[in-house]
């Protein structure tokens, strides 16, 4: 309980009492991403939307080329993403970080960081999707209240457990190390992770609060839903960090 604590106060301390360096070394990239994006809304769907607004219209066909804008979509949000975390785990670690409006990654690991945070969303996502599959599956037999409530409730809080488990080797590549999803996964053990998932679900849902309320508005939602992404990210992080510093290093 305390280590979730503690943990959970150190992403929300290390980005609000940064803010500054935080602005100054991730938001116009995350800016530039979520731009480009909408650019290409516009351009391929019509409208200045994220790949996760797409709707299907009366007839339940979805655009033309939704997909190939949900495929370009994701690859600039995984580059703004590995971007603006990679900067900040290395500010969080006390690394240098390069200075200028637009921070480059020049002479920074950034290959293994990518390459470990596909590797971290592509176990977390297979996870999900057999998650869902079993649901599905025992859906008809569960209570109503379970079946549409706890048991998705309890998916997501799984989700975000093995996130924070086998994402402390994301801070481990911005620091130059070597460290598997193996190694984390056994290197945070009994570090309270259950409890700061519980704790980081509750932050996600109440801070996306505003971006739910203001989804009938296109510009003011689309502006709440760029920043609530970027805190998260910028929190996340900042719990990540703070699992690996408890890891201890491996024997050679």
């Amino acid at each position: 309980m305390r280590n979730a604590i503690d943990i959970f106060s150190y992403g929300l301390k290390h980005l609000f009492g940064n803010f500054g360096a935080a602005l100054r070394l991730t938001a116009l990239i995350w800016i530039l991403a979520s731009l480009l994006i909408y650019a290409l809304g516009a351009a391929l769907i019509g409208a200045p939307i994220g790949a996760m607004a797409i709707r299907p219209d009366a007839e339940g066909q979805l655009p033309e080329l939704s997909a190939t804008f949900t495929m370009l979509s994701l690859v600039i949000n995984l580059v703004a993403v590995g971007w603006v975390a990679m900067l900040w785990s290395r500010f969080c670690l006390g690394a240098d970080t390069p200075p200028g409006v637009l921070p480059m990654l020049k002479g920074m690991p950034f290959g293994g960081f990518f390459l470990t945070l596909i590797l971290v969303l592509a176990t977390v996502g297979a996870a999900g999707f057999a998650m869902s599959l079993l649901g599905s599956l025992a859906l008809p037999y569960m209570p109503f209240l379970i079946g549409v409530f706890l048991y998705p409730l309890f998916g997501a809080c799984l989700m975000i457990w093995l996130s924070l488990r086998i994402g402390a080797a994301l801070p481990a590549s911005a620091a130059g190390q070597v460290m598997s999803l193996t190694q984390a996964w056994s290197g945070s053990r009994d570090k309270g992770i259950w409890m700061l998932a519980v704790f980081a679900m509750i932050f996600v849902t109440v801070l996306t609060i505003p971006s739910v309320m203001l989804s009938g508005l296109l510009i003011p939602g689309n502006i709440a839903n760029v920043v609530v992404s970027w805190i998260i990210v910028l929190v996340g992080t900042g719990w990540l960090v703070a699992i690996f510093r408890l890891i201890p290093p491996a024997p050679r």
